[in-house]
């Protein structure tokens, strides 16, 4: 495996915090949507009970 010629290195660079910012991106999101769906399940637990 020969070392990453010079030129390359600021492109990885840039890409790595591309990664890094859309990896954010999608956590952030995961995370609101895991609460939106215990609200959800809450909300419906408790129309059950209003039923019964």
């Amino acid at each position: 495996m020969t070392a990453p010629t010079p030129y390359l290195s600021p492109i990885a660079g840039a890409f790595n915090a591309f990664v890094a910012w859309l990896n954010r991106q999608l956590t952030d999101r995961a995370l609101l949507l895991e609460a939106e769906i215990a609200v959800a399940n809450a909300e419906t637990k408790q129309l059950k009970g209003e039923q019964q």
